[in-house]
C-alpha cells in the first residue's frame, strides 16, 4: 500500500513539474518583443527540428534556421524544448521515417518492428529515410505551427498594448489632478 501511495505521489509531482515547465515556456514566449511573424516562424523552426534525426543538436539547427530566416531565436529554442520532450519526439521521428520510407523509397515494411536486427543492420538507410521524411514534412510542419502561434502571439501583444494604454490613461488622469 505504501508503494502505491509513493508511486501516486511521484506521478503527481512529475505531472506538476511538467505543467510548471510548460507554463514557464509559454510565459517566456509571451514576453518576447519581436513581431508575431518572427516569433511564430522561430517557434515553427524549433518544432520542425525535432522531426529530423540529428538528436542532440536540434537547438543549434533551430537557432541557425532562425538566424538565417531572421526569426526569433529564443522562440525557436522554446519550440525545441516544448516539443522535444522524451515522450513526444519519438512520434515525430516515426512520422518522418514513415514519410521518407513510404514516399521516396517505398520501403515501408510491416515486419520492421518484429525484426530485431533490422534497425542495427540498416541504420544508414533508416537515417536517410528519416532525414528525407523530415525535409518533405518541413513546409507542412511550418504551416501547421506558424499560423496558430502567430495568431496567439498577435492576440497576446494586442491585449498587452490595450492594457498598457489603459494604464497610461489612468496614470494621466491621476497625474492631472
Amino acid at each position: 500500500m505504501k508503494l502505491i501511495f509513493n508511486l501516486f505521489r511521484f506521478s503527481k509531482k512529475l505531472i506538476f513539474n511538467f505543467l510548471r515547465f510548460l507554463k514557464f515556456q509559454v510565459k517566456r514566449l509571451k514576453h518576447l518583443k519581436d513581431s508575431p511573424h518572427e516569433i511564430a516562424l522561430g517557434f515553427a523552426f524549433g518544432v520542425w527540428t525535432n522531426f529530423n534525426p540529428f538528436f542532440g543538436i536540434n537547438i543549434f539547427i533551430a537557432m541557425g534556421l532562425a538566424l538565417l530566416f531572421r526569426a526569433n531565436m529564443i522562440a525557436s529554442v522554446i519550440g525545441v524544448l516544448i516539443t522535444g520532450l522524451p515522450f513526444i519526439f519519438p512520434f515525430f521521428w516515426l512520422i518522418s521515417w514513415y514519410v521518407g520510407a513510404k514516399l521516396l523509397f517505398d520501403n515501408y515494411n510491416q515486419n520492421f518492428f518484429a525484426d530485431k536486427t533490422s534497425l542495427v543492420e540498416n541504420l544508414a538507410e533508416y537515417f536517410t529515410e528519416m532525414l528525407v521524411g523530415s525535409i518533405i514534412l518541413f513546409p507542412l510542419i511550418i504551416i501547421i505551427f506558424y499560423f496558430p502561434i502567430r495568431f496567439i502571439v498577435q492576440a497576446w501583444q494586442t491585449n498587452k498594448k490595450l492594457r498598457m494604454e489603459k494604464k497610461s490613461e489612468k496614470n494621466a488622469i491621476r497625474n492631472k489632478y
